[in-house]
C-alpha cells in the first residue's frame, strides 16, 4: 500500500531528518568534549576520592553483603586511581608543552590550572583581571585548552568529534 505525499510534505520530512541527524551528531560530539570539561570540573573530588581511607576486608571470612559492597568500592577506587594517574600524566605533559610554547600557551595552561586543578579555584573574571584581558579571552583559552586536552586524552576520536561539531555549526541554515 503506497502513501501519496505532496512535495511540500516530503521536503518537511527530509528537512526534519537532516536537522534531527545533525542535532544528534552535534549532541553526541559535544558530549565527548564535555567529558573532558566534566573531568576537569570534578578533578579535585576525584583526587580526594583516592585519599579517603577504605575499610579492609578479611579474605578468609565468608563475604557478607556489606563486604561485597566494599569490594565493589575498591574496584571503583582502582579504576579511579588508574584514570587519575593517566590524567595527571596528561596534565603534566600539557603543562610542559604550554610552558615551552608562547606566552598565550602558558596562560592557557594556567587558566585550566587555576579554574579546575587548585584548591582555591579562581573565577573567569578573576583570571581576566589577573591577566589584564577580557573574560572572553579567558573563555577562549579555556575552550582551546579543553580541546587540546581532549585530543591528548581521547586521541583521534576527539579530533573527529571536534570536526563533526564544527561541520554542523558551519552548515546550519540561517533562520
Amino acid at each position: 500500500m503506497a502513501i501519496e505525499l505532496s512535495d511540500a510534505t516530503i521536503r518537511k520530512i527530509v528537512a526534519g531528518l537532516i536537522t534531527g541527524g545533525s542535532n544528534f551528531a552535534k549532541s553526541e560530539s559535544e558530549q565527548q568534549l564535555r567529558n573532558t570539561k566534566s573531568l576537569l570540573q570534578h578533578y579535585r573530588l576525584l583526587e580526594n576520592h583516592l585519599n579517603i581511607e577504605v575499610p579492609t576486608v578479611d579474605d578468609d571470612v565468608p563475604l557478607s553483603k556489606y563486604e561485597i559492597s566494599l569490594y565493589s568500592l575498591l574496584g571503583y577506587r582502582v579504576r579511579s586511581k588508574e584514570m587519575m594517574e593517566f590524567v595527571n600524566n596528561i596534565l603534566d605533559r600539557y603543562r610542559q608543552l604550554c610552558v615551552a610554547g608562547t606566552y598565550e600557551d602558558g596562560r592557557r595552561y594556567d587558566v585550566i590550572k587555576k579554574l579546575y586543578l587548585i584548591d582555591n579555584a579562581l573565577t573567569r573574571v578573576q583570571l581576566a583581571d589577573y591577566y589584564d584581558v577580557d573574560e572572553k579571552t579567558i573563555r577562549r583559552d579555556e575552550r582551546k585548552a579543553i580541546d587540546d586536552l581532549s585530543v591528548m586524552i581521547f586521541g583521534i576520536d576527539a579530533l573527529n568529534d571536534m570536526s563533526k561539531t564544527r561541520r554542523t555549526a558551519v552548515h546550519k541554515s540561517p533562520k
